[in-house]
């Protein structure tokens, strides 16, 4: 029997079938839209995104090589924060809030104003930000009192899905509950304390439930419809970041996913609660993992990617032309011409505000060292190494706290050139492992189905489906080099940002 990993994201959702083996049978992804009502708002259409989220599934299963070997077990993968009321009848009451959706500012303020935000960080892990869920819940509450009235539960993502499915016995993974604001980290379970201080009742909410738990099977006239034969297992899945680092083998302390897409997400494992005043301070929140008795941190850069892209775009359009003439990819193109020499050139890389540890919406990028004798590639280059930088300060950050990286191990459109992980080795002076592995997301729910329904051990899926590319290992001589600049990086945020004050 195969296996179904689902991952529903921002703009769309992928659904891939797997065999035991860990082979890839069949594959589906549709776009969707969000929708931005108002400005600072932002929703997913929840109708179109769940019908496109059956069609994925329905595509997946109409394949004869799917049919001969039908699904046995699915779990999913799925953004945070974003939640979804529906009424005693099971009906959706008003569109899915997204987590980037900034309308409950005033929320938040009254919040911190009945709770302080360290008190709310030491039970949850998160330190208060506009992105959680229980302050847009809160604005619910005020600014839509008719549907908040009629609401029974208030489903994230995959119990979304689950009601869909047919559950009604509603469960939510630790890792999505760790993005509420409410569930408290160390007793598993909703905070009282944070609940009460809101009058919001426990009861609205699905039972916090570990990952990878089977819950139920899909309702056999919903599953008739979806194209499953037989009993399909569901089986509790992860947010979409901790399932990525599963996906990549980051199951215990001391090894990182390393993200690197438009934007770089660093998702350090380790092996027991980290929550201090200078996690807080840096704004470093502490999340269960996927695999029990886990935790994990994000540290992350807003524009990764996206400032190689518009380096591309905006500044080289005519290498582009010249790469594709001769049949290579751009960026290929623009790193072969690369030295490991110092650029000299400062770049700040907040084209679209900073990440962890400022948070910073308002700072700008910036380049700093330009000349008469700087060429296109010189700043092709300085781009490249602060992202390299940005994430090596905030690695030096978690070292601080007691959160050490021994190991990064790295997938997306940046993790395929041997120049940047071989700089970002050399620099932060840990390993960097480039993983064989297309779609972390897919992969990992999969291992979680299969593991939750017997099909194989946690330890057997890492073995036979986790696999390494290549291994990047630091260069001294390198990292010396670097040495300075780097050091001088750490210090133009604190100066450039007074400009913005």
């Amino acid at each position: 029997m195969s296996l179904m990993g689902i991952d529903i994201g921002t703009t769309g959702t992928k659904a891939i079938v797997f065999s035991e083996e860990g082979k890839v049978l069949a594959n589906s992804y549709l776009e969707y839209n969000l929708l931005f009502p108002k400005p600072g708002w932002v929703e997913f259409d929840t109708e179109d995104m769940w019908g496109k989220v059956f069609d994925v599934i329905k595509n997946v299963n109409s394949r004869e090589v799917v049919q001969n070997d039908p699904v046995s077990a699915l779990a999913v993968s799925t953004v945070g924060e974003s939640f979804t009321p529906i009424d005693d009848k099971g009906k959706i009451l008003y569109n899915t809030i997204y987590s980037s959706d900034s309308r409950s500012t005033q929320e938040l303020e009254h919040m911190l104003s009945v709770m302080p935000a360290k008190d709310l960080y030491y039970i949850t892990g998160l330190p208060p930000q506009f992105v959680t869920a229980l302050n847009k819940i809160l604005w619910v509450r005020n600014n839509l009192p008719d549907v908040f009235k009629k609401t029974s539960k208030i489903l994230f993502t995959e119990e979304l899905l689950h009601h869909k499915l047919g559950i009604r016995d509603y469960k939510i993974n630790y890792p999505l509950a760790s993005t509420s604001l409410f569930f408290d980290l160390r007793e598993k379970k909703w905070s009282k304390k944070i609940l009460d201080a809101f009058n919001l009742d426990v009861d609205l909410f699905a039972e916090p439930t570990p990952s990878g738990t089977e819950i139920g099977i899909v309702r056999e006239d919903i599953a008739s419809d979806l194209g499953f034969k037989g009993k399909v297992s569901i089986v509790t899945g992860g947010h979409d970041q901790q399932c990525a680092a599963f996906g990549v083998g980051a199951i215990s302390g001391g090894i990182a996913a390393d993200g690197i897409g438009t934007v770089e997400c660093v998702v350090p494992v380790f092996d027991e609660i980290i929550m201090k005043d200078s996690m807080f301070d840096n704004d470093f929140s502490t999340r269960a993992h996927v695999v029990s008795d886990k935790y994990v941190t994000f540290a992350y850069n807003f524009t990764a990617g996206s400032v190689l892209k518009w380096y591309r775009d905006k500044l080289a359009p005519d290498q582009k032309e010249i790469a594709e003439a001769i049949g290579t990819d751009a960026y290929e193109y623009f790193f072969s011409g690369l030295d490991y020499e110092p650029s000299g050139i400062y770049t700040l890389p907040y084209f679209s505000g900073s990440g962890t540890p400022y948070h910073d919406p308002i700072t700008k990028g910036s380049m700093i060292g330009l000349g008469i004798s700087t060429e296109r590639k010189d700043i092709f280059k300085s781009l490249v190494e602060s992202l390299v930088f940005e994430i090596g300060f905030n690695l030096e950050l978690l070292n601080k706290s007691g959160i050490k990286i021994n190991e990064l191990r790295a997938v997306g459109g940046g993790s395929r050139s041997d120049y940047w992980l071989t700089l970002k080795a050399s620099v932060i002076d840990t390993v960097v492992k480039r993983m064989d592995i297309a779609e972390a997301g897919c992969l990992s729910t999969m291992m979680l189905a299969g593991s939750a329904t017997g099909v194989f051990t946690i330890d057997e899926a890492q073995k036979n489906f986790v696999k390494v590319e290549k291994e990047f290992y630091p260069d001294k001589e390198i990292g010396q080099r670097y040495k300075e600049q780097y050091g001088k990086y750490k210090k133009i945020y604190n100066l450039i940002s007074q400009l913005y004050e």
